[in-house]
């Protein structure tokens, strides 16, 4: 596994998507495949908005009619009663609007998660090998909801303001204009003000986003490594470090959430300032002019109040803006990682021999630290290969540059005298099977865990299908696992959890390699397959790797020298060059590296590194 550097791979904060026009543009992409949702909402907030501004002019005809006795009282009546029907009217529109909002954000919320998990699915592994796993479920949760509600709610809000904002204004001058000049004296302020405070919202959003997903990295890793935690005292020194990201993060919370809450208020304060300007010149327009009543002057002053409203509300929904558009920089920044490349073209025939040969291959994970100098090496058909050496010498590298987990800087690796680069990728590792130190089961039946090694069988409903059924068994008797299995519970059909403690690192070991064996491969890798299990389950493993290995080009690194000496041929490897090749018996006698090695392992006990 290659080293993370602060420095290198993905960063928290991406430095391509902070021109939010941009961002919000994009946002307003993932509304394209919710037309229909769109359209049947928009009468809705037209007819809500109209219902808004009836039914000032009404009270204002009603006080108008009061004012000049006598009263015509049915006149009243019929006024009032059509207030009624309107706001029953808007009440079912409301309801019909807030069931579509929801709906709408939650179709938005599904299409961008599934956009970013499916291209997370593409993403290079050297993408999760720099960065923290709970950077990409932060985005994958937090950033994507955070997005996608205001595509619904917030985003229709928004439009359904704008649209009383421009209908009470017309309201307003359709009244008279001299009062509607002086309702907007303060808008300037209510503008400058308010473009403040956005700007000062947006940096505490987007920092905030930030301290969410770092917060989020560390808790999955402290979590994932618990055991560790545990057994070195960490607890108290964790739930320290935990805390301070914690209080980090609530900081730029009440931050961002201060500042961005401080502009309804604010602009609440201005509007109550245009209220009392209106309310003065309108009272003395009311007893100057012979155009301007009470009424209208009432009418006049819901309307500026109900100017105001939208204004506050567009006032706060930037801020919800604001952090979404923080949230969806986080979430477009993981989707314009580059998938994996794969430039091949070429698919490798049914019959695969098995031939390996890496020609002076150099590789770096990082500048001026490389891995594999000047690498060569020739595998036959059929042989088994063991590659020795200490940490960090590039056992482990030489079998990702084989998966084409990475690619080597220079020099060339063949297969089959096959280039691997012309090679398709999904056809290369379909004649590859690794197992590995740390096995990782996933939610299922057991059946259909060993089956995830198979293409064919890991999309075909196992229960009911004989002959698969048959597959799996097979090569869960191939892989010595068939015995504990059947003594399970439900046998093949036990449910396991990823994080299941009912089966041991052996009987998990057992069915990676069960799972290997379905695939068939022409090339099997074992990483440290044995290392972490008993003698007595090693024996099991050694015993079911040997029936595995027949027939097949196999790579094998391991820290014990049980599992190695009978290598068709042992390659000792010194800071990624090769210094010594050949048998056990070879290398022991003539080779320093590998006698040290020896030595080494003999005074450890069985254990060799």
């Amino acid at each position: 596994m290659p080293p993370r550097h602060p420095h290198f791979g993905m960063t928290s904060e991406p430095q391509h998507a902070k021109n939010a026009v941009a961002t919000f543009r994009r946002l307003l992409g993932y509304l394209r495949g919710q037309r229909r949702e769109v359209l049947l909402l928009l009468p809705g907030i037209f007819f809500i908005t109209l219902m808004g501004l009836a039914w000032p002019s009404i009270l204002g005809g009603v006080i108008d009619v009061l004012a000049h006795p006598p009263v015509d009282w049915r006149r009243i009546a019929m006024l009032l009663g059509l207030s009624l029907i309107l706001l029953f009217a808007s009440l079912g529109a409301r309801i019909y609007q807030t069931r579509g909002t929801v709906r709408l954000s939650v179709l938005s919320v599904l299409g961008m998660r599934r956009e970013l998990f499916r291209h997370l699915m593409t993403l290079p592994v050297s993408c999760f090998d720099r960065t923290p796993h709970g950077e990409y479920m932060s985005r994958l949760t937090n950033d994507t909801s955070m997005a996608g509600d205001t595509l619904g709610s917030g985003l229709l809000s928004f439009f359904a303001s704008c649209i009383t904002l421009i209908g009470t204004f017309a309201y307003m001058l359709w009244l008279s204009i001299p009062m509607t000049v002086v309702a907007c004296i303060t808008l300037p302020l209510t503008y400058f003000a308010g473009k403040l405070l956005v700007r000062i919202s947006r940096k505490l959003y987007r920092e905030r986003q930030k301290a969410i997903g770092e917060l989020n990295g560390y808790a999955e890793e402290m979590i994932a490594g618990q055991h560790t935690v545990q057994a070195f005292s960490r607890s108290e020194e964790v739930a320290r470090q935990f805390n301070e990201r914690s209080d980090r993060l609530k900081a730029l919370a009440l931050r961002a959430e201060i500042v961005g809450g401080f502009m309804g208020p604010m602009m609440n304060t201005i509007n109550n300032l245009s209220f009392i300007l209106v309310a003065a010149i309108g009272g003395w327009l009311a007893i100057h002019s012979e155009n301007i009543t009470v009424g209208t002057v009432v009418a006049f002053l819901l309307y500026a109040r109900q100017f105001g409203r939208p204004v506050n509300e567009i006032a706060g929904q930037f801020a919800q803006i604001q952090s979404a558009i923080a949230g969806a920089e986080r979430v477009f920044h993981v989707i314009d990682e580059p998938s994996e490349p794969d430039e091949g073209t070429v698919c490798l025939p049914d019959s695969v021999r098995g031939v390996i040969r890496f020609e002076q291959v150099f590789f770096r994970y990082v500048e001026d630290t490389p891995v594999l100098t000047d690498f060569s090496l020739h595998i036959q058909a059929g042989q088994k290969v063991a590659l020795v050496g200490e940490t960090g010498s590039g056992k482990t590298t030489i079998i990702s540059l084989l998966a084409r987990f990475y690619d080597p800087q220079s020099g060339s690796i063949f297969l089959d005298g096959i280039n691997l680069r012309n090679i398709r990728k999904s056809d290369l590792r379909r004649r590859l099977a690794i197992v590995l130190q740390d096995v990782k089961m996933f939610s299922g039946t057991v059946a259909e865990n060993i089956a995830y090694g198979s293409r064919s069988e890991a999309n075909e409903d196992i229960e009911g299908r004989r002959f698969s059924r048959e597959r799996i068994v097979k090569a869960a008797k191939l892989a010595n696992a068939d015995t504990f299995i059947r003594a399970l519970p439900q046998g093949y059909d036990t449910q396991i959890q990823q994080t299941d403690t009912a089966l041991s690192q052996g009987q998990c070991q057992l069915l990676s390699i069960a799972r290997a064996a379905l695939s068939n491969p022409a090339v099997l890798i074992l990483d440290e397959a044995t290392s972490s299990v008993d003698t007595r389950t090693e024996l099991c493993i050694q015993e079911a790797m040997v029936r595995l290995l027949e027939g097949r080009t196999s790579i094998i690194i391991a820290h014990r020298l049980s599992t190695i000496r009978n290598s068709d041929l042992i390659v000792v490897l010194d800071h990624g060059r090769i210094v010594g090749k050949g048998t056990h018996e070879e290398l022991l006698a003539s080779n320093e590296p590998y006698q040290r090695l020896y030595t080494a392992s003999k005074a450890e006990g069985s254990a060799f590194v």
